[in-house]
């Protein structure tokens, strides 16, 4: 960290009002830096896709909360089935892969938690998009008529077409 960085960290931290506990993040000011935050978004994004095409017809069958336990690999009553442990041990590896990446040095069990917490949020969330997602385009597809036409239900379920 630069020496104008770090007293710039210092000014923010000791404003009124503000915990010096949380951990500073300056805005990326090179390439490296914002290529860093690029490739774990690209990380983020290559394992959700690849989740959701490797359990996607698991994914579709199960209820929208399949996806939470599998995110944490915990399972309130019983046992995880074989896809979620598979995709706990996926999420498990992508998310210490991002931490490396951070380089963030001397975080405590709470920060480490946190930041996890927050991957996998947004891993969950994006899942739960592509499933919903695709889950819409299949209705689309099932409402479709003559030429393509989405088709109101009481329409497409009459006998003229």
């Amino acid at each position: 960290m630069t020496e104008k960085t770090r007293a710039t960290n210092q000014a923010i931290n000791a404003q009124p009002g503000r915990d010096p506990k949380l951990l500073p993040f300056t805005s990326a000011s090179n390439d490296k830096n914002w290529r860093g935050i690029l490739r774990i978004k690209e990380i983020i994004d290559k394992t959700t896709n690849m989740i959701f095409i490797s359990y996607k017809e698991e994914l579709l069958s199960e209820p929208i909360t399949y996806i939470l336990p599998a995110a944490w690999g915990r399972i309130k009553d019983g046992e995880l089935s074989n896809t979620q442990e598979e995709i706990y041990g996926i999420i498990e590896s992508m998310i210490k892969d991002i931490m490396e990446r951070l380089e963030i040095d001397g975080l405590n069990d709470t920060q480490g938690f946190a930041i996890g917490y927050l991957i996998r949020g947004l891993l969950i969330s994006k899942i739960i998009y592509l499933v919903e997602a695709s889950r819409n385009r299949s209705k689309e597809d099932q409402c479709k008529g003559v030429d393509n036409i989405i088709l109101p239900e009481g329409i497409r379920d009459s006998k003229i077409f």
